[in-house]
């Protein structure tokens, strides 16, 4: 009884009750044959299919088993770049003002223990992206700070303002200091698009994929049919992974 409840529950919710509220638009569409029911069709179908998890799961899937995360007794390197993943201006935090967005803590908790782990320098690769917006890379230093992670191991690019400039100001900063076998921290979604620019910079880098969103282990249920907004932004994430990655190709980033 507990699950049929949490069922009807998550259909009565703001996205399952838009698309009943859009399916019986539709049925009565339909009735009617009124012009432009075909066109609405395939719109709602569309947007309910990358709202649900077994659609969602094709698109982000494959971009997170790009690459694996390798045991940390095989991880080498000589410091890690922790890419931006969005932050929150003008709200208070532990020891000062500004915080970090889901992914990018995510991120940031992955790079720490790394850290920790291999006592080698972090380099925070995210700056000012709009007007308003907060300084990642300011935040993750405090942060950092507050860890106990010495000043002299933290190195910061507040420049960058996209994956590719991530790439290009990281590799001037690796270069001035000789750094030569990189660990790139960033979400497994985003790091086939990171890798390419990387790549594209000449840096041979160890890839950390982290802040997973699929799991292997996925099984089918009632529920997977039920369009959820997180679910719907996992799927404009990835398909802004794919965009990303051909518009690179393209030659137009």
């Amino acid at each position: 009884m507990l699950y049929v409840i949490k069922w009807l529950y998550m259909w009565i919710l703001p996205l399952g009750g838009v698309f009943l509220a859009l399916f019986a638009i539709l049925i009565y569409m339909f009735r009617k044959r009124a012009a432009g029911r075909w066109a609405l069709l395939v719109t709602v179908l569309c947007f309910y299919g990358l709202s649900i998890q077994p659609v969602s799961h094709l698109f982000v899937h494959p971009l997170e088993t790009r690459y694996e995360q390798p045991p940390l007794d095989q991880l080498d390197g000589d410091v890690i770049i922790l890419l931006g993943g969005g932050s929150l201006a003008g709200v208070p935090d532990f020891d000062g003002t500004g915080q970090l967005g889901l992914a990018a803590s995510h991120r940031f908790l992955t790079a720490v223990r790394i850290q920790k782990a291999l006592h080698i320098p972090i380099l925070l690769s995210g700056g000012v992206v709009f007007a308003g917006d907060a300084n990642e890379a300011a935040i993750e230093k405090r942060m950092l700070l507050s860890l106990e992670v010495e000043e002299k191991d933290i190195i910061s690019d507040e420049k960058s303002r996209n994956t590719a400039e991530n790439a290009r100001f990281a590799r001037e900063l690796c270069d001035a200091h000789g750094w030569h076998h990189p660990i790139v921290v960033t979400s497994g979604f985003h790091m086939a698009r990171a890798i390419g620019f990387f790549t594209r910079e000449g840096m041979n880098v160890t890839p950390y994929p982290c802040d997973y969103r699929t799991t292997d282990t996925y099984r089918l249920s009632l529920f997977s049919f039920i369009p959820q907004s997180i679910v719907l932004f996992d799927s404009c994430l990835a398909i802004k992974e794919y965009a990303g990655m051909m518009a690179a190709k393209a030659g137009l980033q």
